[in-house]
């Protein structure tokens, strides 16, 4: 039957899912405020939240971090490489699905996709190395008290860097 699923490579499936999977994990990660958490304060790439003690005990409240708590350098180096991240991570996945359906003759998105997603996992990894080395006020941040935001966007930059292992694969093994 043509168009079916069976003349798609298992490799660009297993590797059209892994780089899904990558970027969803991505987008919750980078989109949470949880990268790092001391006590009741907790903050993410792009918010600040503590608990209120003095009004209401137990609300909490946030604050945009460009608007509050100091903004430093090396956090908009982050948010900078974890956006061109994301950036990559759509394009390679857009990549994969036009391979997968629409430009099944092409072996050189093989190679494309599998650079976008090498790129993609390499920015977040290098975003998330940038956060984890960053100050404040001559202070570092605790390595103990990250969270599971910053562990979603490693993760899901490792899966980008195997998934494009995979795309790689998967174009030697269809050239040869």
């Amino acid at each position: 039957m043509p168009g079916s699923s069976e003349e798609i490579p298992p490799m660009v499936i297993g590797g059209s899912i892994l780089s899904a999977v990558s970027l969803i994990l991505h987008i919750i990660g980078f989109s949470t405020a949880y990268w790092f958490r001391f006590n009741t304060v907790h903050m993410g790439l792009w918010r600040y939240c503590a608990e209120d003690k003095h009004i209401i005990k137990g609300a909490e409240y946030c604050l945009d971090l460009i608007d509050g708590l100091g903004h430093s350098n090396q956090l908009i180096v982050a948010q900078v490489l974890e956006c061109f991240a994301l950036l990559a991570f759509l394009a390679a996945l857009s990549c994969a699905f036009l391979k997968m359906f629409v430009l099944k003759d092409q072996g050189m998105l093989f190679l494309v996709t599998c650079l976008l997603n090498w790129l993609a996992g390499g920015l977040a990894l290098v975003g998330v190395i940038v956060y984890a080395t960053m100050s404040f006020g001559g202070s570092k941040l605790g390595n103990s008290h990250f969270h599971y935001s910053f562990g979603l966007c490693i993760v899901g930059g490792i899966g980008g860097v195997f998934s494009g292992i995979v795309f790689l694969l998967a174009w030697r093994w269809v050239r040869n």
